[in-house]
């Protein structure tokens, strides 16, 4: 009876490693479809924030030109500036909104017929 009670034991110790080994075997087959998973979710992740990083230095890109061009045009208002301050800008909106003439110039008008 006692080989028998051993045999009975020795099935079920081996019965119960051949669980352990399935549910071990299953076990790294889950944690492999995890990372699996988490690898796909983060290579999504990645491509999106890898667009958006593209659309952004679009975005700088463009805000780039644009400073270089208000800078441009805040040069050329400086110098207008400057010019307006001058004698010849008076001299030349006196003589184009004010018909004024210089002394010694002579002024011809063409008459309409």
């Amino acid at each position: 009876m006692a080989t028998a009670l051993n045999r009975s034991r020795k099935k079920k110790q081996t019965a119960m490693e051949k669980r352990r080994r399935r549910s071990g075997a299953y076990g790294y087959i889950t944690a492999a479809i995890i990372i699996l998973m988490i690898t796909v979710v983060v290579m999504i992740q990645i491509k999106d924030v890898k667009s958006r990083l593209r659309v952004y230095e679009e975005q700088d890109q463009a805000l780039d030109e644009q400073i270089a061009a208000e800078l441009e045009r805040a040069e050329e208002l400086n110098e207008l500036e400057k010019y307006v301050q001058t004698k010849a800008y008076a001299e030349e909106q006196a003589h184009e909104k004010l018909g004024l003439v210089n002394e010694g110039e002579i002024v011809f008008r063409l008459e309409d017929n």
